[in-house]
């Protein structure tokens, strides 16, 4: 399995961004998405959305898990 950074996504409630993380696993030869992680929308622009996404992806490949996507990560 491997996970990726998806796509940043602003809220129309709150004006803030929320990023996209997608796992794919693979059988029998294909690839399909497994799962699809959304955080809560808690970025103030895109570029911090992106940044935030990075960091959950290190913490996941650290420590096996995601970081609390209620929050800023």
């Amino acid at each position: 399995m491997r996970t990726v950074l998806g796509t940043a996504n602003q809220s129309k409630l709150n004006g803030k961004w929320a990023i996209t993380l997608e796992t794919y696993s693979v059988e029998c030869g294909h690839e399909y998405l497994y799962s699809r992680t959304v955080s809560a929308s808690v970025f103030i622009t895109e570029e911090e959305a992106y940044a935030g996404g990075k960091r959950a992806l290190e913490i996941l490949e650290t420590t096996g898990m995601f970081p609390n996507m209620c929050e800023t990560f």
